[in-house]
Formats: structure tokens, sequence, C-alpha cells
């Protein structure tokens, strides 16, 4: 059956028809009808920890809204954003029942956890596709992710859809083609969808790895986040404000996720969510208000990069840093391997950024008592130099909805 689905490929109704069958396959979440039911999606990136600090900030700034993120563990460079919370002390993704999902959504208003219940059809069906070399097709990637996000009663959704050269998408022509049909697919299972076209080719903001990602979301929780990653926070919760009608503006919407930041409302939906979620109350205060590396698994040792030449930063190769960190743990080649939280990357330079010959432009973090040395030369060969002045590039290439 795949096979010929990948091969004669599907319309979007039948895309539609069997994302209702996946999503009808196990529970379905049902939260108070005075609710709005919003949720990301994000085709993922290297350093990609947006909805860490998304979550709580957009959840203190609109009250009504209620965000049941279901998300994954990552089976690529680096661990998914499950892996990344697991690398705080009592975070544990699955241990919620449907009950309690809807409890915690009802009262408190967000969580980000893992759920086998949710469209446990696609979990069979993912794996059939994984050895039948049928993961590369539109269709079942679509059904595959609005599947999840139906079965939790998502209503209003941002695709955050990365291109770029550490993308699945290469170019913005294939984006837009996946992005238009992925938003006629979710309004016909009832979910207003827009999608944000991001660039992705050098890492989401300066840190890569688990526990790291998971301090710089802290950072970022407490207004000191860098300026890309604060960037795609505020133009994914802008874009919700505006679709559900709370603010007349993207721009409004961008102001008020910033203003979460800075007043400290986010940092403390993000303390009391790890609470709600079991994580011990005196964890959750000083990961985020005390010393939060005394909290998180740290690696024994530090090696630091500097560049082959001077000159100014055109580019940083994240695909080459995400295989770099995977090779020493930080993620996993097959679904029940373990990860090595700790290991990762510290980026100190953005592209436009000048350097000398003895800047460091970043640290690897590791536990390898004997570290291979062509580690080293990969992740100084992923900063390239030039003579020229390098101006900084937008992060949003475009926007797609369901009146386009």
């Amino acid at each position: 059956m795949l096979m010929a689905l990948y091969l004669n490929d599907l319309t979007n109704d039948e895309i539609s028809n069997m994302t209702t069958a996946m999503a009808n396959s196990g529970t379905t979440l049902k939260f108070r009808s005075s609710a709005i039911i919003v949720d990301k999606h994000s085709t993922g990136g290297v350093g990609d920890k947006v909805s860490i600090p998304l979550v709580p900030a957009l959840s203190a700034v609109q009250e009504d809204f209620i965000i049941p993120m279901v998300s994954g563990r990552g089976l690529e460079f680096t661990g998914g954003t499950l892996d990344k919370l697991e690398s705080i002390p009592g975070y544990s993704a699955f241990s919620f029942d449907d009950q309690q999902l809807l409890a915690i959504g009802n009262n408190f208003g967000c969580f980000i956890v893992g759920s086998d219940d949710l469209s446990p059809a696609d979990s069979i069906l993912y794996k059939a596709r994984d050895v039948t070399a049928t993961v590369d097709n539109s269709g079942l990637i679509i059904a595959s992710i609005i599947s999840k996000k139906a079965a939790a009663g998502i209503k209003y959704l941002i695709l955050d859809l990365k291109v770029g050269t550490a993308s699945f998408f290469q170019s913005i022509d294939e984006a837009k083609t996946f992005g238009k049909q992925f938003v006629i697919v979710a309004k016909l299972m009832g979910i207003e969808c827009r999608v944000l076209m991001t660039r992705m080719s050098a890492p989401i903001g300066n840190y890569i790895g688990n526990s790291l990602e998971i301090l710089e979301s802290i950072n970022c929780l407490k207004g000191k986040g860098p300026s890309d990653l604060q960037t795609l926070l505020e133009l994914i919760g802008g874009n919700l404000l505006e679709m559900t009608h709370k603010v007349s503006s993207v721009n409004e919407g961008r102001k008020r996720m910033a203003e979460s930041l800075t007043n400290g409302t986010a940092l403390e939906k993000f303390k009391q969510m790890l609470i709600e979620l079991k994580v011990n109350e005196w964890i959750a205060d000083e990961l985020c208000y005390g010393n939060t590396t005394a909290i998180l698994p740290m690696a024994k040792y530090e090696i630091e990069i500097k560049p082959l030449t001077s000159g100014y930063v055109n580019d940083i190769d994240g695909m080459t840093i995400a295989k770099v960190c995977n090779k020493l743990g930080a993620g996993r080649q097959f679904s029940n391997q373990e990860i090595d939280p700790a290991v990762g990357i510290r980026l100190l330079v953005k592209k436009g950024d000048h350097v000398e010959i003895d800047t460091v432009c970043m640290i690897l973090y590791h536990n390898e008592i004997d570290l291979n040395e062509s580690h080293l030369i990969s992740l100084q060969k992923s900063i390239e130099i030039v003579n020229e002045i390098v101006e900084p590039e937008d992060i949003l290439l475009g926007v797609i909805d369901c009146n386009q």
C-alpha cells in the first residue's frame, strides 16, 4: 500500500481521508469549549529549540489559549524536543495518559509531552515507511504531521517550514509546493494553518546539543536569547495571535511576545509547566532562577575551535556541525539508542562577523577521552570565511496561508 501511495501519489482528498483515519485510530483530546487550541510544528533543523520557550511565552501572553504540544524524540543529528527536555532531571515525557493531559490543558493551559496514544496508526506506518523507502513523500509526510495535530484537537496551526542547506527542502519553490498542499489538507481537517518559510543553513541560536539548548531556552525566557531565536519565537507567536484575532497585526503580536520574555511571565510559566509535568519544584526553581548549569548535565571537556583564516563569516555549515555532534553522542542512529545530553557546540560568531586567525569561533563540549582529530577539522571547515563584507540575511523567506 505504501509503495502504491508513494509511486502514484495522493490527491488532497485522499490525504485528508487518510489523515482522518489515522487521527481516529487512537485517543483524541477534547478540551473545554471556551478555549482556543493552538500549536506549531517545525520541519526541524540544527539548534531548533523554538518550541521550548515558545509554548510558555505564548501561554503567558494569552490565557484562553490551550497549547497541547505533543512532540517526539529525535532520530537524526541531535535529539528532538523531548530529548532536550529530558535532560532536565525528573522530566518524563511519556508519563501522562489522556485524562491527565486534558486536566493539565484545561487547568494550566499548556504542556510539551510525548504520547503513544495519539494517532498510533501513524507510528506503525512510519516504521513501515522507514523500511520500505517511502519516507520521502509529501502526502505521507502531511498525513503524519496533521493526524497528530487533529488528534490533539488543534484548531490553529503554524508550520515552521525550514528551507536551506541544513533542511529537507533545499529550494523555496520546493517548499512553496509542499506548504500550499499542507495548508489545503489542514483546512480540509478543520484546522486553520499558516506556513512560515524560514531560513535553515546555519544553526538557530548559539547552542547545539540537548542540555545546552535548554540552557539557551532559559536565557531566551529571561529576555537574553540570541536575536534569531527570539525572532522566530516572535514570528510564530505573533502569527498565532493574529490568526486567532487576539491582535490586529502580526507586529502587535510580536510585541506582546517580546514583552512576555522581558517581564518574567514567560519564564515563570515555564517553571510552573515543569512542575505540572512532575519535575521537582526545587529543581524547576533552581533551573529557572538559580544555577542553571548545576542542574543540567554538562560535558567534562571543552575545546576551542578557531578559523582557518581571517576575514568575514560568509556561512556556517549547520549540517556538518550537526553530524559531528551526532557522532559524539548528541543524537541517535536508531530509535532506542541512548544519547549523551551534555554533548554539543556553542557558536561564538554569526554570518557577517569579522574574525581573525586567533578568534574562537565555537566551543566543542564532549565526553571523549581521546577525541578524533577529524571532528575538529570538520568543525573548522564548517566556517566559511571570505574577504568581502557579508550582510546578514532575513530569517523569514515567505508566508503561505489559507487565503492564498
